[in-house]
């Protein structure tokens, strides 16, 4: 970090009140501090000015979040369900946001109505980037599909138990919740810090200057003479139209598993070419949102390991365990998936072996045959374990020192980022606010544990929050430097399996808020990371985090149960959706590990006499892997060496854990061409245009499926629910008329639907 003097940095008095603050004072500090950020592409993304008069917190902002939060959580849940996701793209709230922002600023009075005593005014001025920026974190919090979401409707889908209402809010908001106190104890670590990029946000802020037009963003011309938002309604509007054609019209192309087509009823071919069953090895796709905009900016590095993880596990690995059935792989029918079953191929089903309160019954159990997981799905716990074990290694010996480093200086001494500088002049959230918010969430965590049927009592939840306290920050430092980082679903079934063994819904939960608190930790890092660059005051960036929190809980709710009700029979299982887009593989996934760690247990499915002993060795790989580099940077000193990071590989090695294996190709193709060719060669036009291109393809890609979900798919009315008629490029009927796809498995024109393959076998 760049070395700076004492009397360099800002003195206690600059920390005023936002109302007070005058853009003069941010002048004053430029003046004085000529230095700019030393990443990068922090430089080419994020101007060095901020005007603290600018209002935040407003009418605007409580109106406009709470609608597209609300819209935002609803959709994310609708796509849980399906079969092909999609994303409710940030982007688009951005623009609609803008939009009606302004317009609400032209046309709203400027009457002030009192809440508790608080004056607020309904049009406090022009609708101001700040404003705006704090709409998009508040959406981006809570329009998402809540982990707990998973315990619920596994509960519901594979059990018939459904916690009630106030208790599934609780559990909801809890788990959403129980990271935010961490992150105020970390974000001197992971926010303040130059090197503590958090990637994803660049995109967002040029996206947020380019639309407000300020200074530079403003006289900057693309192709053709266009400003930067006449280039992104451009490539926006090619974008919507084109993926009507893989997402409705031919979906086809979202699995184009071309080498499969040479021989279509092979299981061999289906097991290792198909991207819908199989390893999907050489498969394209021509559907953005299988690629996405971040292969367009995500480091080089991290990039290259993922994709070689990926293609390490899926097109080697994979296919010489189907080709040898090393552990019975083929008997399970399927390469990639979570389901378990006997030692003859026959699917395994846990309600035959639960009592009343869903724990196991072990002598039932034991006097049958063992159920199996598949041998791919059991490597994959592997690659988790390498994943966590590699990233705590690599960030103690990487980065280390300078963790070390921020950790005995205060924030406030001679090693801090200009944008760090820059923040001083707002009042901080004090480290109590955080402290007692935490607490709160904790106690209301207990309860829900204790009153609502999960199987796990209070002392197994506060274990669970201490996993994700003593793992964050290495994760933190991962996710923020290269844009990947592990999880902690596994680790936190492991050790709960171990603690309360036989009972799969205290499991789910253990790993739900081990998990959660993490995550939600990184995510709300990643947010204040942005309002660092945006240069929103921190209070204001609480309040908006935690409102959409709040409103994000509700909806998935009520979503989660609208959907279950109307679609139980696709969810589990008992009538497939004749148009396959109802799906409960997302649950049966998560329910699949809760069977293995939770009522099972670890004890008895990764015994050291057992089959998948090997998963353990995930660890040891882990931790001493990384030396491996580190060793060669001690060599070879002009080499950064730091760039191969085995976590990163194992993370790509455990993508797909249970099918759906589509975009690894397509998204190396983008990777090489933007962030190696063009930003090695032609750096000029990579500042230009990858970030604003990037905003504007996923804008697109998450306008078409918005209209998609809302008037093609029935998200307003099932009267809406129209599908293209039956041709080449969705579905084929021909000897089969009640089977969609047939002669073909599915709409990747690969495998039999009635069965009947013509070679390959599986093994019994």
């Amino acid at each position: 970090m760049a070395e700076y003097k004492e009397e360099d940095c800002l003195p206690e008095k600059s920390v005023i009140d936002n109302e007070k603050a005058t853009k003069s004072d941010i002048d004053v500090i430029l003046e004085e501090e000529q230095e700019n950020s030393p990443i990068e592409a922090v430089r080419l993304a994020v101007p060095l000015t901020d005007d603290p008069t600018l209002p935040v917190v407003t009418f605007r902002f409580w109106v406009l979040s709470f609608f597209f939060t609300a819209l935002g959580a609803t959709i994310q849940q609708y796509y849980f369900f399906r079969s092909t996701s999609g994303a409710f793209s940030i982007f688009f709230v951005n623009l609609v946001t803008f939009t009606m922002g302004k317009f609400m600023a032209r046309v709203l009075p400027e009457n002030k109505i009192s809440i508790s005593g608080q004056e607020l005014s309904l049009n406090p001025g022009p609708f101001n980037i700040k404003e705006h920026a704090l709409i998009g974190i508040a959406v981006s919090t809570g329009a998402s599909a809540a982990y707990a979401i998973d315990i619920l409707s596994a509960t519901d889908i594979f059990l018939g138990f459904r916690i009630n209402a106030i208790g599934s809010l609780i559990l909801i908001i809890t788990t959403q919740c129980c990271g935010y106190g961490m992150a105020g104890m970390l974000r001197r670590y992971l926010v303040y810090p130059a090197e503590m990029v958090w990637w994803s946000n660049l995109v967002q802020v040029v996206f947020y200057n380019t639309m407000h037009k300020t200074d530079e963003y403003q006289r900057i011309r693309l192709v053709r003479g266009w400003t930067r938002m006449q280039f992104f309604w451009a490539v926006t509007a090619v974008t919507f139209v084109y993926q009507f054609i893989p997402q409705w019209i031919a979906p086809i192309l979202i699995y184009f598993d071309w080498i499969c087509w040479f021989n279509p009823f092979n299981m061999d071919f289906w097991a290792l070419f198909s991207s819908m069953y199989g390893a999907g090895i050489g498969s394209l796709s021509f559907d953005w949102t299988s690629v996405g905009g971040t292969a367009m900016y995500y480091p080089l590095a991290a990039q290259l390991c993922a994709y070689s993880g990926m293609i390490l596990n899926y097109w080697i690995i994979v296919p010489i365990m189907w080709m040898s059935n090393t552990l019975g792989t083929k008997t399970m029918g399927r390469p990639l998936t979570s389901r378990l079953f006997y030692d003859n191929g026959t699917t395994f089903n846990i309600d035959e072996f639960l009592n009343e309160d869903y724990s196991v019954n072990e002598e039932l159990y034991e006097a049958g045959p063992p159920a199996n997981m598949a041998p791919v799905y059991a490597l994959g716990f592997m690659t988790s374990f390498i994943a966590l074990a590699g990233c705590c290694s690599h960030v103690a010996i990487f980065y280390g020192p300078e963790i070390w480093r921020n950790w005995k200086r205060a924030v406030g001494s001679k090693e801090e980022d200009i944008h760090t500088k820059m923040m001083k002049i707002y009042p901080e959230v004090p480290q109590m606010w955080y402290a007692i918010f935490y607490v709160i969430m904790a106690i209301l965590a207990c309860i829900a544990c204790e009153f609502y049927g999960t199987q796990l009592p209070w002392w197994g939840l506060i274990l669970s929050l201490l996993v994700g306290w003593f793992l964050t920050l290495p994760i933190g430092v991962m996710n923020a430097v290269t844009g990947y980082g592990p999880g902690l679903n596994v680790i936190t079934e492991l050790i709960c399996g171990y603690i309360l063994p036989g009972k799969p819904i205290a499991n789910m939960t253990f790993k739900c808020y081990g998990y959660m608190a993490m995550y939600q930790c990184n995510l709300l890092m990643s947010d204040l990371k942005l309002g660092h660059y945006m240069k929103i005051p921190p209070r204001s960036m609480f309040i908006g985090q935690f409102y959409g929190t709040i409103i994000g809980a509700v909806f998935n709710y009520l979503t989660m149960i609208l959907i279950i009700d109307s679609q139980r029979s696709a969810l589990n299982g008992d009538a497939p959706d004749p148009n396959g887009l109802w799906t409960g593989q997302r649950v049966q996934t998560f329910w699949g590990s809760g069977l293995i760690y939770g009522a099972l247990g670890p004890a008895r499915m990764f015994s050291f006499t057992g089959k998948y002993w090997f998963v353990y060795i995930g660890f040891i790989i882990g931790f001493l892997a990384p030396v491996i580099p580190w060793l060669l940077s001690k060599k070879f000193p002009k080499y950064k060496w730091s760039n191969l990071n085995f976590a990163i590989i194992a993370q790509g090695m455990g993508s797909f854990p249970n099918g759906f294996t589509v975009g690894v190709l397509p998204s190396i193709i983008v990777c090489l061409v933007f962030q190696f060719f063009i930003f090695r060669y032609h750096k000029v036009w990579w500042k230009k245009y990858v970030f604003i291109l990037s905003a504007a393809l996923d804008t697109g890609a998450a306008f078409t499926g918005l209209m998609m979900f809302l008037f093609l798919g029935g998200g307003i009315s099932p009267k809406l629910s129209v599908n293209i008629p039956s041709w080449w490029g969705n579905y084929y009927v021909k000897d089969n008329p009640s089977s969609p796809n047939s002669p073909y498995f599915a709409v990747d024109r690969c495998g039999a639907a009635d069965n009947q393959w013509t070679s390959g076998t599986l093994a019994k």
